[in-house]
């Protein structure tokens, strides 16, 4: 079928059934063709809201557009004498293609067989043919694309030593990573995680990153109060104790997720008391921590605090802020606080709505100071 014969209303239609990764094959017959298709696509390109690279042990990334998750082509080291391969210019380079059928775990745990499009890189090159990639995806995608480059870093099990990803030099993309931070098993049940010099050799080597996603039992050497994990954007922590990782008190991003086991209860007072007196925690908008024991008493923490009460006729606003990055693809939004409790920062006057419920702490910041947060609510 030779395509560029055929009128542009039967072309589009022809390309409107197409699979991304095919359109993304069929892009490299010409420049011409290349054209067409995003002409013709653009709307169904506008839709995509990024891109992700998912990466694992192997270091081999399938290449993804995120939340549909419709596979585009992966990211694999060159099979010395292996067959099948052809060339293909990508933004001025010449890369090794090739077709592979290999399992395949969707998100769902549902194992799968499915062709796919290869990209071959040699040790010496990888940079630069992921950087091709990149550029090439851009252009054909659109130059406002969002990608994220996500690791996900899951043991076989708790004796399994952890693996240092690989972070590309990349522009205009996210990193993201998911670490199970575990050892060996203590008689009271903890475990120890024992290899944090290796782990903050990579968050040394690393940009900071977009979001960090952990499972982490305790350690004898906890983070550095300075170490890039705390700048972060973005965590999500299933933790044994809120000593390691230490979130609340050394955490300078913008929205914090905690799951722990066990806390005390003045961690909680001093975090919120840290907040109020402008000495740290300066660009937190949104944190949210769920505690299985002991349990919470609101009015202890909120009286510890001197948290201030709304009119008990007003009715309090809804706090809710876009998730920096949503790991399970499901609640785009943080969890709505509907309190009448709040906190004032002393330095500027910031307002911030506290909750306490279903033994959860939620503590949102508002953009405004107290005098215009009192009148939104009145």
């Amino acid at each position: 079928m030779i395509l560029s014969k055929y009128p542009y209303v039967i072309q589009k239609e022809i390309l409107d059934n197409m699979e991304y990764s095919d359109l993304f094959m069929f892009s490299f017959v010409s420049k011409k063709m290349k054209k067409v298709i995003k002409s013709s696509q653009m709307d169904r390109f506008n839709s995509i809201s990024s891109i992700v690279y998912e990466c694992d042990r192997t270091d081999q990334s399938w290449v993804c557009i995120s939340k549909k998750w419709i596979e585009i082509m992966r990211i694999v080291k060159h099979e010395e004498g292996g067959n099948g391969y052809f060339q293909l210019n990508v933004c001025g380079k010449t890369i090794d293609f090739r077709f592979l059928t290999e399992a395949r775990i969707a998100p769902l745990q549902i194992t799968y067989y499915h062709p796919h499009l290869a990209v071959s890189y040699h040790p010496f090159d990888r940079d630069f043919v992921i950087q091709s990639i990149q550029n090439y995806l851009l252009d054909f995608l659109g130059n406002s694309l969002k990608c994220n480059w996500r690791f996900e870093h899951i043991p076989i099990n708790r004796q399994t030593s952890f693996h240092i990803p690989f972070i590309p030099k990349l522009q205009n993309v996210s990193f993201c990573v998911d670490f199970h931070l575990f050892g060996d098993r203590a008689k009271n049940g903890t475990t120890n995680f024992t290899e944090m010099e290796k782990l903050e050799k990579f968050f040394c080597s690393s940009p900071v990153l977009k979001s960090i996603k952990v499972s982490a039992g305790t350690s004898t050497a906890p983070f550095n109060p300075e170490s890039k994990f705390y700048q972060t954007e973005s965590v999500e922590s299933e933790q044994d104790t809120l000593i390691f990782p230490a979130i609340l008190s050394h955490f300078q991003g913008r929205q914090a997720f905690i799951r722990c086991h066990s806390c005390e209860i003045f961690n909680l007072i001093e975090f919120i008391n840290r907040w109020k007196s402008g000495r740290a925690l300066q660009k937190l908008e949104y944190l949210q921590i769920e505690i299985f024991e002991p349990e919470l008493r609101p009015n202890q923490i909120l009286n510890a605090v001197a948290a201030k009460q709304m009119n008990a006729t007003s009715q309090p606003a809804t706090h809710i802020v876009p998730k920096i990055y949503n790991w399970l693809y499901s609640k785009p939004n943080t969890d709505p606080i509907i309190s009448h409790a709040y906190v004032v920062r002393e330095t500027d006057s910031r307002v911030a709505s506290v909750q306490i419920q279903d033994n959860t702490l939620s503590f949102g910041v508002w953009n405004k100071t107290e005098e215009e947060f009192l009148k939104m609510v009145s």
